[in-house]
């Protein structure tokens, strides 16, 4: 639990040599992330960990920099303008990750809200790290590369899409955690294009924005099927670069909207787009493959083929085998050694 601090005990921690070493905004996020009328462990895990979560906000908006269209640009800047979230008819025909991250947004946004009225700002701390690190970085820049990247008929529109969407999202979570990190929030601000008005001065986002719950739903399904997958890889010790084959089984109505994002679960999951397939019932070398339940009506088959050198993993599972042997048997000998 950590020792009061003190200047008796001399464990006092002078906030500028804090500073110093872990930056203003970081302090000042893990001083807020405490309950009301409680003690606080200050640790040094705390400031590193939020000092981390400087860097990748950072890290962000440097992304999302360099994925947009040149200032200049004024025809892709119209587009990207053009798209306003603020209609349950423009959120829902969103594409399922756009839709998705767009929902959760605006529902952090009505949370906040909410808790800020009532002085509640370590819950307005903890639910923007979150939905930050665990649904916009991890997730949505990720998804957003197939779309950033896109080439072809009708790549440049989907690209706008991702570009709006990362744009929109990035600056509302700037304006959610000003308050707790005004420095780098308003330097991210004042470097995105067409900002008339400092951060500090610029309105608070809309709350009762749409949300489309059903969208949400189907994207933690996707998730599911994503990490089932990625934890598979790991399991077998699959090269991160290499590129495996997949069947995903469901019912018509999952299948539809997981296919539709076949381009993204490839990417996320590294699978081999032209041997990613979908269906309603078992594939034909399923007695061959991994199998693997991602949720309720939604699983996978992944080749063994694939996933391992057959020979190789015998080889080194055999040897698992004899090593552990040894060392049962080392066990049962002691245990049936005469006691001194």
């Amino acid at each position: 639990m950590g020792r009061k601090m003190s200047k008796t005990l001399g464990n006092v921690i002078d906030p500028l040599d804090t500073i110093k070493e872990f930056g203003t905004d970081a302090l000042r996020f893990t001083l807020a992330l405490g309950t009301a009328g409680q003690d606080l462990n200050l640790s040094t895990e705390r400031l590193t960990s939020n000092k981390a979560f400087t860097n990748k906000l950072w890290n962000a908006g440097k992304f999302i920099l360099q994925n947009l269209p040149n200032e200049n640009d004024t025809s892709a800047w119209e587009e990207i303008l053009s798209y306003k979230f603020d209609s349950e008819v423009t959120v829902v025909n969103l594409p399922l990750p756009e839709c998705w991250v767009v929902s959760k947004l605006h529902l952090l946004i009505d949370s906040a809200s909410a808790s800020y009225d009532k002085f509640y700002f370590g819950e307005v701390g903890r639910e923007t790290y979150d939905f930050f690190w665990a649904d916009f970085a991890d997730w949505y820049i990720e998804a957003s590369k197939e779309r950033l990247y896109q080439s072809g008929a009708g790549g440049k529109s989907v690209a706008s899409v991702a570009q709006a969407v990362l744009l929109y999202t990035f600056e509302n979570i700037l304006k959610v955690l000003h308050p707790f990190m005004p420095f780098v929030t308003e330097e991210l601000w004042q470097a995105l294009p067409y900002r008339k008005h400092a951060l500090i001065v610029s309105p608070w986002p809309e709350t009762q924005l749409p949300r489309n719950t059903c969208s949400v739903k189907k994207f933690e399904n996707f998730q599911a099927l994503v990490r089932a997958i990625r934890n598979a890889r790991a399991e077998y010790s699959v090269e991160p670069a290499k590129r495996i084959s997949a069947s995903v089984v469901a019912n018509n109505e999952v299948i539809e909207y997981i296919a539709e994002e076949r381009e993204v679960l490839a990417l996320l999951s590294r699978l081999d787009l032209q041997n990613l397939h979908f269906t309603n019932s078992f594939p034909g070398n399923a007695d061959q493959s991994v199998h693997l339940v991602a949720g309720e009506g939604l699983e996978a088959y992944l080749p063994l083929a694939d996933m391992v050198d057959i020979s190789a993993e015998v080889d080194r599972l055999s040897k698992r085998l004899s090593k552990m042997q040894k060392e049962y048997d080392g066990l049962i000998a002691k245990l049936n050694s005469p006691q001194v």
